[in-house]
C-alpha cells in the first residue's frame, strides 16, 4: 500500500516510517538459477558413447573404453590395405593348389576375387567421399562374408583351410565395428555355413577334422561376441557414472558462475539505477549508497557508511510529521505505506522534494530506500496548474463547437466515420452502425478501419498503394470493396475518405451498393447462361455446331501461323436410326447422352473439343496432333463405346452399340480452307461405313488438302501407342 502525502496536508494525516512492519511485508523473490534447467539444457542422463553403433569417442579416463579402443582400432586405410591382401591371398592360394577349385573353374575364381577386389575399391573411395558412412561400411562386410564363404565353397582341399577367411572376416569386422555389426555378421554365417558344408560333402566329403575345425570356430565366435557383449556392458556403466559425475561437476560450475554474474548484475542494477539507492540496516544506519544519491545529497561514499542515518537526512519538520503520523497509525492498527513524499536537505543545506520509497530484502534483513527526486516536479505543478485554468477556458469554447460538429457528423446522410492516423476509429454516426450492425461502444476507440474491410480486398488496396508510392503518383481517395458486418456478411460499399488540411484524422464515408451489385450479379449469370445455351448442345451437354465452327476457324489461323498440324475425327454411330425407332427416342437420348460423357472422358487434353456435329454424329478437333496420335485416341473412343454395352438388337454389326470414325490430320496453309479437313474425315468416315462399320480409318493429306492415301486399320488387333 503506498499513499503519497504532499507537504500542506494536515500532519494528523500524513504516513509515518514503520520499520517493523516493513520488515514483516513479505516479497516474492525469484530463483537465482534454475538448476533443473541447467541439467536439461545440453545433458541427459544417457550415456554418450553409443556402443550399438560405436559412432561416438568415450571417456578418456574409463579403462574400458581404453581396451574397446585397442581392440577396435579406428584405422580405415590398414582395413582397406588387409581387405585387399586377403582376396591376392586367396588367389594366390589356388593358384598354387593342384586340384582345380571345387563347382567353380579357376578363371572364375580368378574372376570373382578380381570382382571383390574392386568392389572394395570403390567402395572404400565412396566412404572416403562421403565421410565413412554406415551403408558403405555395411556393404563392405557383406563383400567380405560373400567373398571369405565363396572361398571356402571352391576350396578342394579336405580339412579346408579357406574357413581361416570366414573366421577372419567375422571378427576382424566385428571387433573393429562393434557388437552390431558382429552380431549382423554371425547371423549370416549362421545362415551361409550350413549351406557351404552341405555342398562340400555332397562335393567331396567332411572328415572328423572338419567337424573338429568348425566347431572349434564356431566356439570361436561365440565366446568373442561374449566377451564384447560383457566389455560393451562395462564401458555403458562406466560411462553412465562418468557422465553422472561430469554433470554434477557441470551443475556445480554452472551455479557458481550463475551466482557471480547474478552478484555482478545486482551490482550494475545498483549502481547504474536512475534513482538514488540506499541499502540500510535495520538502526536506520546507512551500509551502501550508489552514485546517484551522492548526487544527490553531496555527500560521498565515505562520509555516510556507518556514519549517517537515512533520518538525518530528512528535513526536520517532515520527520516529526512523519512519526505522528507513524504512531497514530499504530494506535489504530492500520497498514504502514511504504512510499513518503518528504523535502531532503543536502550536503550544501538546500532543500529537495523527494519520494522514499522503502523495500524489504528478505534473505539478509536489510531495507532497501530508493529515493526519487521531484523537485523540479514540483516546480512544475504550480505551472501546470496556471496552464489548467487556461485549458478549461478554452475546452468550454471547444465543447460548443464540438456540439455544432457532432451534429452536422450525425446528421451527413450517409455511413460516416472519423479515423485516426493509426486507423483507429474514433467517431462513428448511426448509418454505419446501421450498416455494420455493431452497437458504438463496441466501434469507438476499440476497432480499426482495415478490421470491417474483408481481406483479400484489403490486400488489394494495399498492394495498389505500395504501386502507387513506387510510381511517384497520388493516391486515390474512393474504393469500391467488401465490408464485413457484425454477422459476417459481405456488403459491397464506395469508401471515399478525405483529410482536412493540417489533420491528422480523416472522415470516411460509405455508400452501400450492395443491391446494385447483386443485379449486376445476376444480370452476368443471365448472360453467362444464355451464352452457354448459344454453344452447347442441350441434349448431349458437348460442344454444339455453332461453337465447333468457331473453335475450328480459330485454331486453324493459329496453327496455320505456327505451322503445326491440326487433327479431327469424326464419330457416327452404327445402325442409330433402327436403335431410335425400336428402343424409342427417350432411350436415344440417353444412348446418346452416354456416348458423348465417354467421348469426353476419352479426349484427355483440355485443348481438344468435343462437338454435336449432326443428329447422331461427333467430331472432336485436336490442334497440334499428329495423325497417329489422332487415330490413337479415335481408336480409344471406338472402344469405350463398345465398353459401354449399350444393347442394339437391330444393329447389323454386332449386339451392342457402336462407332464409326473417320481420321484426318494436316497442317493448315493460307491456300486451303477448314472445309478440307471435314471433308478429309467425312471421306475416312465413308470408308469406315462402307468397309463394315465400327472400325477407325485414317486419310493422310497433302499439302494441297487432297487424299493420299486411306489406310485401313484392323479394329481387332491391339494399338501400337
Amino acid at each position: 500500500m503506498a499513499a503519497k502525502i504532499p507537504e500542506t496536508q494536515n500532519p494528523d494525516r500524513t504516513p509515518i516510517l514503520d520499520l517493523k512492519a516493513l520488515a514483516a511485508i513479505e516479497q516474492e523473490q525469484e530463483p537465482v538459477i534454475e538448476l533443473v534447467d541447467i541439467a536439461s539444457e545440453n545433458h541427459d542422463h544417457e550415456p554418450f558413447v553409443d556402443m550399438e553403433d560405436n559412432a561416438s569417442a568415450t571417456h578418456p579416463q574409463s579403462r574400458s573404453v581404453a581396451l574397446m579402443k585397442v581392440l577396435r582400432t579406428n584405422a580405415p586405410e590398414l582395413q582397406f590395405l588387409i581387405r585387399c591382401i586377403l582376396p591376392l591371398f586367396a588367389a594366390i592360394y589356388f593358384s598354387i593348389y593342384v586340384q582345380d577349385p571345387l563347382l567353380i573353374p579357376l578363371p572364375a575364381i580368378f574372376a570373382l576375387l578380381a570382382v571383390f577386389l574392386l568392389l572394395h575399391i570403390y567402395l572404400h573411395f565412396m566412404a572416403r567421399r562421403h565421410g565413412f558412412r554406415r551403408r558403405f561400411i555395411v556393404a563392405a562386410n557383406q563383400v567380405d562374408i560373400a567373398a571369405a564363404h565363396l572361398a571356402w565353397l571352391c576350396d578342394p582341399m579336405e580339412p579346408t583351410a579357406m574357413v581361416l577367411m570366414v573366421l577372419i572376416a567375422v571378427l576382424g569386422n566385428g571387433i573393429q565395428h562393434g557388437i552390431s555389426t558382429f552380431r549382423y555378421l554371425l547371423f549370416l554365417t549362421a545362415f551361409f555355413a550350413p549351406i557351404v558344408i552341405t555342398v562340400r560333402y555332397l562335393a567331396v566329403g567332411i572328415t572328423l577334422t572338419s567337424y573338429l575345425y568348425f566347431f572349434l570356430g564356431a566356439f570361436l565366435l561365440l565366446y568373442v561376441y561374449v566377451l564384447m557383449r560383457r566389455i560393451d556392458a562395462r564401458q555403458s556403466q562406466t560411462d553412465k557414472r562418468n557422465t553422472d559425475l561430469e554433470l554434477d561437476n557441470f551443475k556445480l560450475k554452472q551455479v557458481g558462475i550463475a551466482l557471480q554474474k547474478s552478484e555482478a548484475r545486482y551490482r550494475n542494477i545498483f549502481e547504474n539505477s536512475s534513482a538514488a539507492m540506499v541499502l540500510i540496516e535495520e538502526n536506520m544506519q546507512i551500509s551502501l549508497i550508489n552514485s546517484k544519491f551522492e548526487e544527490l545529497t553531496g555527500y560521498t561514499k565515505s562520509d555516510v557508511y556507518n556514519k549517517k542515518r537515512l533520518t538525518d537526512f530528512i528535513f526536520k519538520d517532515d520527520l516529526e510529521r512523519i512519526k505522528r503520523y507513524h504512531l497514530k497509525r499504530k494506535i489504530k492498527g492500520g497498514m504502514t505505506p511504504t512510499e513518503y513524499e518528504c523535502k531532503l536537505v543536502d550536503n550544501q543545506q538546500k532543500i529537495k522534494h523527494v519520494i522514499i520509497r522503502f523495500n524489504v530484502v528478505p534473505w539478509h534483513e536489510r531495507i532497501m530506500a530508493t529515493i526519487v527526486d521531484i523537485t523540479s516536479r514540483k516546480q512544475a505543478r504550480d505551472a501546470l496548474e496556471r496552464s489548467n485554468q487556461k485549458l478549461r477556458q478554452a475546452a468550454s469554447l471547444l465543447t460548443a463547437s464540438e456540439r455544432r460538429y457532432r451534429g452536422l457528423f450525425e446528421n451527413t446522410g450517409t455511413a460516416t466515420i472519423l479515423v485516426e492516423k493509426n486507423m483507429k476509429i474514433s467517431m462513428v454516426n448511426s448509418q454505419f452502425l446501421e450498416l455494420i450492425g455493431y452497437g458504438r461502444d463496441e466501434i469507438v476507440g476499440k476497432k480499426r478501419l482495415n478490421e470491417f474491410i474483408e481481406r483479400s480486398n484489403l490486400f488489394r488496396i494495399k498492394r495498389f498503394h505500395a504501386k502507387q508510392k513506387a510510381k511517384g503518383l497520388p493516391l486515390p481517395n474512393e474504393y469500391e470493396c467488401l465490408m464485413v458486418d457484425k454477422k459476417k456478411n459481405l456488403k459491397h460499399v464506395v469508401m471515399k475518405s478525405y483529410t482536412p488540411p493540417g489533420q491528422s484524422s480523416s472522415i470516411v464515408s460509405f455508400f452501400d451498393i450492395t443491391s446494385r451489385k447483386e443485379a449486376e450479379k445476376a444480370l452476368q449469370e443471365a448472360h453467362e447462361k444464355l451464352r452457354l445455351i448459344s454453344v452447347i448442345d442441350e441434349l448431349t451437354q458437348v460442344a454444339n455446331r455453332r461453337q465447333f465452327n468457331e473453335r475450328l476457324y480459330r485454331e486453324w489461323n493459329r496453327l496455320r501461323r505456327d505451322g503445326l498440324p491440326l487433327a479431327m475425327i469424326m464419330c457416327d454411330v452404327d445402325c442409330f436410326k433402327p436403335y431410335n425407332d425400336n428402343y424409342g427416342h427417350q432411350n436415344g437420348d440417353r444412348c446418346l447422352r452416354a456416348i458423348a460423357d465417354a467421348i469426353r472422358k476419352t479426349v484427355k487434353r483440355s485443348v481438344d473439343l468435343v462437338a454435336r456435329y449432326g443428329w447422331e454424329e461427333f467430331a472432336v478437333i485436336m490442334p497440334n496432333a499428329d495423325a497417329q496420335g489422332a487415330f490413337c485416341v479415335a481408336e480409344a473412343i471406338r472402344l469405350a463405346i463398345e465398353q459401354l454395352e449399350i444393347p442394339n438388337r437391330e444393329s447389323t454389326v454386332g449386339p451392342v452399340i457402336t462407332l464409326s470414325l473417320g481420321v484426318s490430320s494436316m497442317i493448315p496453309t493460307t491456300t486451303q480452307h477448314p472445309d478440307t479437313l471435314i471433308k478429309n474425315a467425312d471421306k475416312a468416315l465413308y470408308e469406315a461405313k462402307r468397309q463394315g462399320r465400327n472400325r477407325t480409318i485414317m486419310g493422310k493429306t497433302e499439302r494441297t488438302g487432297k487424299i493420299k492415301q486411306i489406310i485401313r486399320w484392323d479394329s481387332t488387333k491391339p494399338l501400337a501407342r
